[in-house]
């Protein structure tokens, strides 16, 4: 059987997330040596509910967050058979398949949050629409001067746009259709043409980085072809940041590709959610539904055996 490990972007975050990374040794002693490559308060950031969902730490953080559980993974000899990430996921999905160093991914994810703040128009944001179809909602956020940034199914969609017409657009959709709709606590218009002038400042940062060989390919959110070289992973990472997302054909090549079970990283467990509703059949599970870090190296054996 074949393991895809999911690696979650913006929104899975919480305040009391590095807790329980903290008091496990498993976790703690890989917590301590990549926090290093952090500011010296990133934990007191991590906690704070009005720091943790800013760009430019929330982006280390989950990283970190990523790299912390995969530590812990390899220490039991466990590495994936495929990586995928979810925005800023998918560049800790490249340190997970060996092919960036930790203390790179980390610096990249805090570079890549500034090339996308220095990008962003003020007032921008993104809106999660879940229960209306795509076709329906496209012509809608187009109208309003929003945009698809991210499909993550059928009926399930991330927008990006101004704040004030992501809020008129919410009061409208609220009004006339039965669709769950959330304001995201992200300030920035992400995977939109919006963030166009952030593309060549972090393909330049990005070229900066060492690259390793593969020990897994990457599969990029754009469109889930897989990634196994250097040049591949710059150029779809810069572009990724002004260019829509499709997450749901990612995971779908997860599957064409063999993928059997998948297992997300942390933090949260919205990705496993995701796959639960597309493919029912298939085993998926997140860090987080494990008390320890031993029931989740079992859980993957079984699957990887």
């Amino acid at each position: 059987m074949s393991v895809c490990w999911l690696c979650p972007g913006q929104g899975s975050q919480s305040p009391d997330m590095f807790g329980r990374v903290a008091g496990d040794p498993h976790l703690a002693k890989h917590l301590a040596r990549l926090t290093g490559g952090l500011e010296a308060d990133a934990m007191a950031i991590a906690a704070d509910d009005s720091r943790c969902f800013l760009n430019r730490h929330a982006q280390p953080l989950i990283v970190l967050y990523g790299l912390t559980v995969a530590a812990a993974l390899d220490d039991a000899g466990l590495a994936p058979a495929l990586v995928a990430g979810y925005s800023v996921g998918e560049l800790t999905a490249h340190a997970v398949a060996a092919a960036l160093a930790p203390g790179d991914a980390l610096r990249l994810a805090s570079a890549r949050a500034a090339c996308m703040d220095a990008a962003t128009p003020a007032d921008f944001g993104m809106l999660a629409v879940r229960g209306l179809r795509l076709a329906a909602l496209e012509p809608l956020a187009a109208e309003a001067g929003a945009v698809i940034a991210i499909r993550n199914g059928a009926d399930h969609a991330v927008l990006a746009g101004p704040q004030h017409r992501l809020a008129q657009l919410a009061d409208a959709l609220s009004a006339s259709s039965s669709a769950h709709i959330v304001a995201l606590r992200i300030t920035i218009p992400a995977h939109s043409r919006w963030l166009a002038a952030g593309v060549e400042p972090l393909r330049a940062a990005l070229a900066t980085a060492h690259w390793h060989p593969y020990r897994a390919p990457v599969l990029t959110a754009l469109d889930g072809q897989p990634v196994s070289r250097a040049v591949d992973a710059v150029a779809t990472l810069a572009r990724q940041i002004a260019e829509p997302l499709d997450w749901a054909r990612t995971l779908d090549v997860a599957v064409e590709m063999g993928a059997t079970a998948f297992f997300e990283l942390g933090p949260g467990s919205s990705l496993t959610r995701m796959v639960r509703e597309r493919f029912p059949e298939l085993q998926a599970r997140a860090f987080d539904d494990f008390a320890t870090v031993d029931g989740a190296v079992a859980w993957l054996q079984r699957q990887s055996g």
